[in-house]
């Protein structure tokens, strides 16, 4: 059976109106609204007022039958009569007024509280009700009428405030709407509910025009530390503290309030998750951990703990536990109605990392019997097959991942992703397309340091394009100047140009800053040194280059080169 406390309490305050005569004592403030007065006169009431009442009073009690009856439209129906009937009283009004804008019957919601507000009792609850209906009849204007007024009579509430905000925002005007935020902001209020809803309505605001977040962060913090030396006690209160301190970035703050609360609610695990997730964005990995052990000792079974305790190893780059943990997370979440699709991404790209495509194709394998295509699914396996070399599949994947995301997910294809693309087609030797991947790459990000310096490289290497390459590799190697794979094209480039002389001051550089021995390094240099007629310092680099990796093509330099003097 619907549940009718809230009407019980609207019906007493209503028969208090209803039955009022010219005896009537002052009556007290409805419990339903307790803001607002109810009108009451020495003055006898006349015959058709005396009918008035009457009727509206039978119009309630059979509201009030039809509630009891589950029947909530003809409920409605006689509220809303009985109100139209007696528009003092307002609580009634105000919740049928609700009930009609729920189900979109603006035009009824209007006409009761048009008629409320016209009393001259009738507060800046009605005003702002009447401006939200307004709006949802699409009468703008009247809209901001009615909020302003609400804001007359409630100079000290929010209401108004975020009825002109919302208004603002439907109608394409965010300065606007901004701008009443930050009148209501003005105001200086210093009560936790009024802070707390200010920095919601910032929130809603930022989540219409997310451009905005930087020039409005101030301002959600100066609200919300505002709300926080109140030092509010309720459960309610500081879940919804730590929620803004969340979106401001805030999170490890936001985790400090969790943790005060599961400090009085200690079996809500729940309130461990957000915990943990949020030291995870604030990349407080000791913090979160700590917290994901005792939930695993709480509840060993609990997957959702072990995937983030894997996550928290891969951060760390500790392989073997990043797999131990993901695979747990797995065999824990298995026969589940919905299975945790993520987790096998993660373990997948873990296996990749660790140079074990092998197991990474496996566990794809496995996904892709249990779910549908995704990109997620099909990027993974291409970079699984780049990491075996085999460039061919890696390329059928790619190309389904891209067709995936362009109709499912198009945020998904990032300059990243084409870069990707583009280093799996060179590899191929198909370097036609490898160079429309990269240039796709290098329009969403022009100083991809990565993508200039590979796609530069790649012409050098072919002896094509090399002024642009040259200047694609100069950019590169001005955002990193010690990055030693790309001193190394740099002076690649320089040797193609014929500029041998330049190019090894590159060439040494890049031995300067190598992290670890590199052929390619010293074949170059060989070379270099070769074209500046240093026959005995080329025939050094490349004999050294074959300590570190064989190659045939070096061992042909050597034996064509002039040999070395006695």
């Amino acid at each position: 059976m619907r549940p009718i406390v809230v009407h019980s309490v609207v019906a007493l305050a209503a028969l208090g109106t209803l039955i009022g005569c010219a005896t009537a004592k002052k009556a007290k403030a409805p419990a339903a609204a307790p803001t607002a007065k109810v009108a009451v006169t020495n003055a006898p009431l006349t015959k058709d007022e005396m009918e008035k009442r009457v009727e509206a009073l039978a119009r309630f009690a059979a509201g009030v039958s039809g509630e009891l009856r589950e029947q909530p439209d003809e409920a409605l129906d006689q509220f809303y009569k009985s109100v139209l009937a007696d528009p003092t009283n307002e609580p009634l009004a105000i919740d049928v007024a609700r009930r009609l804008i729920r189900k979109k019957e603006s035009e009824k919601a209007i006409e009761i509280l048009s008629k409320c507000a016209e009393q001259r009792s009738a507060t800046g609850f009605v005003d702002a009700l009447l401006g939200i209906a307004y709006q949802q009849a699409g009468k703008t204007d009247l809209a901001i009428a009615a909020s302003r007024k609400a804001i007359v009579k409630l100079p000290k509430a929010l209401l108004g405030y975020q009825n002109l905000a919302t208004i603002y925002l439907q109608t394409n005007r965010p300065k606007d709407a901004l701008a009443a935020l930050d009148e209501a902001a003005a105001l200086g209020v210093t009560e936790i509910n009024f802070l707390l809803e200010l920095g919601e309505a910032y929130r809603n605001y930022v989540s219409v025009q997310p451009r905005q977040f930087e020039s409005v962060k101030a301002k959600v913090m100066a609200t919300i530390e505002a709300a926080a030396k109140l030092d509010p006690k309720g459960q309610n209160l500081i879940f919804r503290l730590a929620e803004l301190f969340s979106f401001a970035g805030e999170y490890k703050r936001a985790a400090e309030l969790y943790v005060k609360l599961l400090e009085r609610f200690p079996n809500q695990a729940i309130l461990r998750n957000r915990i943990v997730e949020l030291y995870l964005r604030a990349n407080d990995l000791k913090a979160a951990q700590a917290q994901l052990d005792a939930l695993v000792r709480d509840q060993p079974t609990n997957p959702l703990a072990h995937y983030f305790l894997g996550a928290i190893a891969a951060e760390q780059k500790n392989w073997e536990k990043a797999i131990e943990f993901y695979t747990k997370t797995i065999q824990l979440n298995e026969g589940a109605k919905q299975e945790f699709e993520p987790v096998y991404y993660d373990l997948a790209g873990v296996h990749i990392t660790n140079d074990d495509a092998e197991e990474a194709l496996k566990l794809l394998e496995m996904a892709r019997k249990k779910f549908k295509a995704t990109f997620l699914l099909e990027f993974y396996s291409a970079l699984a097959h780049s990491r075996s070399k085999d460039y061919a599949a890696s390329i059928k994947h790619f190309t389904a991942a891209e067709l995936l995301a362009k109709r499912d997910e198009p945020e998904r294809l990032t300059a990243l992703f084409f870069f990707q693309v583009g280093t799996a087609y060179e590899r191929h030797k198909d370097f036609k397309q490898a160079e429309n991947y990269f240039r796709q790459s290098l329009k969403l990000a022009p100083d991809f340091a990565e993508a200039l310096n590979y796609l530069g490289y790649m012409w050098a290497e072919r002896g094509e394009n090399l002024t642009e390459a040259k200047a694609m590799i100069e950019k590169a190697v001005k955002q990193e100047p010690e990055n030693a794979a790309f001193l190394d094209s740099m002076a690649w480039v320089l040797f193609k140009l014929n500029q041998p002389k330049a190019a090894l001051e590159y060439q040494l550089k890049a031995l300067k800053h190598q992290k670890e021995p590199d052929a390619t390094l010293h074949d170059h240099l060989g070379d270099i040194y070769a074209a500046l007629k240093q026959p005995d310092q080329a025939r050094a680099q490349w004999e050294h280059a074959l300590t570190i990796e064989p190659s045939e093509a070096i061992q042909k330099k050597l034996k064509a080169a002039v040999p070395a003097k006695p």
